[in-house]
C-alpha cells in the first residue's frame, strides 16, 4: 500500500464518503500498533489509490493510549457522478484488508472467509454485462480479421490485428467501433502490427448496463490495462474522438510506451476551451435519446453522404446493439466530455494536458474540412504539441476514416516514413 498526499486541487473535487468504521482498536493492541507504524502516525488520514484508481483514505484516531485507537475508510468520489461501481469498492476494500492482515501478523483466509460470508461480490454481479452474440458479426463487409481477446477487470476486451513490428495501435470514439478503421489496417499494416480494439461497451467488446460503470477515468483505465495485458512499447498512436479523449490521457501518464502520436478530430477535454455549438446540440440530443440509430448516424454525418457507403457497411456499424440494452456506454459518452473545469474528469485532463505539453515526440494532425464538432481541438492540439506536422484533406469530415480512409492512411504512411 503506497500512501501518498493528494494535491490540494484534486481534493477539492471530491467527497469523502465513510466506507468502514471501526470505533475500538484496543482489542487488536498489536495490530493496531501495527497500522501506526504502517502510515507513520498514531494519528490523521493517509491517502491511497486503488487499482481502480479511485482515492481512499483512512482516518485514525489517537486516544493517548500510545497507538491508534479509532478508524474509519473513506472513498472520495467526484461531487458530480455517483458511486463507482459496488463490486469495485468491495474489491478496494478487500485488497486493503488483506494488505492490512499482512501488517498485523493476521489471518488472509479468515479476511476472505468474512467477506464470502457478509455476501461481498469481488465481480461483476450477475446480468450486469452484456456480450453481443457472435452471429450479429457474420460477414462483415471488408473485416474479417479474426477476433481476438483480453481480459480488463473480468470483462472481455475485444480487437484484431495485423501486420508485424513496432504496434500502431489505433482507438476509435463514439458511436463506432474497430470497424470505422477497415480501409486503414491493410496500407498500415505494411509498416507495422496494427492493433484495433474495441472500446468496453462497443463492438465485440463486453458491455455493463449500469451507466455509473461508465466514467472517463473507467474508459482510461481500461485502455491503460488493455496495453499493458499486451506488454505493447514503442507504440505509434492513432485515434479520433473519443479514441483520443482517452488515448491523450493513457499517453500522458505512460508515455514511455509512446514512439508517435496521430491525432484527428480529436482532443482532450479539461473544460477551459469553449465548446462548440455542434457538439452542445449532439450531447443534448443523446441525453434525451432512450435508443441511437448509428447506421442512420453515420449515414447522414457522411460528407459524401449515405451513398458513399453500402447498406451492408451501415448495417455493421449497428451490428455491436441489438437493443437498446447493449448501447449504455454510447450514450453516456457525450456527457462524459468535460465542458467545465469542476466537471469530472477535467482535473485529471488538465494534469495530463501539463505532462503533453513537455513531451518531444513526433505528432501529426491529419484532419478533413468539413467537421463542426472537433475544428477548435486541432488548435489545442497545436499549441501543445508545436512539433506538430499538419496535413488537410478535403471532403472529409468527423468520420475521417470513412470520407477518405485510404487517404489518410497514405499520409500517415508518408509521414512515418
Amino acid at each position: 500500500m503506497k500512501f501518498f498526499h493528494p494535491d490540494p486541487e484534486e481534493l477539492e473535487r471530491l467527497r469523502p464518503d465513510p466506507l468502514v468504521f471501526e470505533e475500538e482498536l484496543d482489542f487488536r493492541p498489536q495490530a493496531a500498533e501495527a497500522l501506526g507504524r504502517a502510515v507513520g502516525s498514531r494519528a490523521g488520514r493517509f491517502y491511497w489509490r486503488s487499482d481502480h484508481d479511485h482515492l481512499y483514505s483512512i482516518e485514525l484516531g489517537d486516544l493517548g493510549r500510545g497507538r491508534p485507537s479509532k478508524a474509519t475508510l473513506f472513498g472520495h468520489w467526484d461531487r458530480y457522478e455517483p458511486r463507482p461501481p459496488e463490486h469495485e469498492i468491495d474489491r478496494d476494500l478487500m485488497t486493503f484488508n488483506l494488505w492490512y492482515a499482512d501488517i498485523a501478523d493476521l489471518d488472509r483466509e479468515a479476511v476472505a472467509k468474512v467477506a464470502a460470508r457478509a455476501g461481498i461480490s469481488l465481480g461483476w454481479p450477475e446480468g450486469s454485462v452484456l456480450r453481443t452474440p457472435e452471429e450479429r458479426f457474420a460477414n462483415l463487409s471488408g473485416y474479417d480479421y479474426e477476433p481476438r481477446y483480453v481480459e480488463v477487470e473480468d470483462l472481455r476486451m475485444a480487437y484484431v490485428e495485423a501486420g508485424s513490428g513496432d504496434p500502431i495501435l489505433m482507438l476509435h470514439g463514439e458511436p463506432t467501433w474497430g470497424y470505422l478503421y477497415r480501409h486503414m489496417i491493410p496500407p498500415l499494416a505494411v509498416l507495422g502490427r496494427v492493433i484495433v480494439p474495441d472500446l468496453i461497451g462497443f463492438g465485440r467488446s463486453d458491455k455493463p448496463v449500469a451507466p455509473n460503470a461508465y466514467t472517463y477515468r473507467s474508459h482510461v483505465r481500461w485502455a491503460r490495462k488493455f496495453i499493458e495485458s499486451l506488454d505493447l512499447s514503442r507504440i505509434t498512436l492513432v485515434c479520433q474522438d473519443w479514441g483520443g479523449l482517452i488515448g491523450l490521457r493513457v499517453l500522458a501518464e505512460n508515455s514511455e510506451r509512446f514512439a508517435r502520436l496521430v491525432a484527428t478530430h480529436t482532443g482532450i477535454g479539461d473544460g477551459s476551451v469553449s465548446t462548440t455549438a455542434a457538439f452542445l446540440k449532439w450531447r443534448r440530443f443523446s441525453q434525451r435519446a432512450r435508443f441511437m440509430d448509428v447506421p442512420r448516424l453515420i449515414g447522414r454525418t457522411l460528407v459524401k453522404g449515405a451513398e458513399s457507403i453500402t447498406a451492408t457497411e451501415l448495417a455493421a456499424y449497428g451490428a455491436p446493439f441489438p437493443s437498446a440494452a447493449y448501447q449504455t456506454a454510447a450514450l453516456v459518452f457525450p456527457r462524459l466530455v468535460p465542458v467545465r473545469r469542476d466537471h469530472p474528469g477535467a482535473w485529471e485532463a488538465a494534469r495530463a494536458v501539463e505532462k503533453l505539453r513537455a513531451l518531444d515526440i513526433p505528432v501529426f494532425l491529419p484532419w478533413g474540412d468539413s467537421d463542426p464538432i472537433t475544428g477548435h481541438w486541432r488548435a489545442r492540439l497545436q499549441s501543445m504539441f508545436p512539433q506538430a506536422v499538419r496535413a488537410d484533406l478535403s471532403g472529409a469530415g468527423h468520420f475521417i476514416q470513412e470520407d477518405c480512409g485510404p487517404e489518410l492512411a497514405a499520409e500517415i504512411a508518408k509521414w512515418m516514413a
